[in-house]
C-alpha cells in the first residue's frame, strides 16, 4: 500500500525561498518517497534540492486503485 502525506516544503535553488509551500509526498509500501506534488496536485521534480517536513498523513491507497490517491487529494481541497 502506498501512502500520501501532506508536507510543508521549501525548494532551495541557491536562494532563500519567499515562503513555505504546502504539497504532498507519495511513499511506497517500504516508506520510500516516490513522488512530490505541489498544492495543486501537480508532480514536481523530486531530484531538485528540497527540504520538507511532514504535516500529516492523508491516508493509504492500493497500487491497483489510483483513484484513491486523487480522492485523498480532493479530501484536502485539491482539485
Amino acid at each position: 500500500m502506498n501512502s500520501v502525506d501532506k508536507i510543508r516544503f521549501m525548494l532551495l535553488y541557491g536562494e532563500a525561498p519567499e515562503a513555505n509551500c504546502y504539497g504532498y509526498m507519495e511513499l511506497n509500501q517500504d516508506g520510500d518517497m516516490i513522488a512530490l506534488y505541489n498544492r495543486y496536485g501537480e508532480e514536481i521534480n523530486m531530484y531538485g534540492v528540497h527540504e520538507f517536513v511532514r504535516v500529516r498523513s492523508l491516508g493509504k491507497f492500493d497500487d491497483e486503485d489510483r483513484d484513491n490517491f486523487y480522492s485523498l487529494l480532493e479530501s484536502d481541497g485539491v482539485g
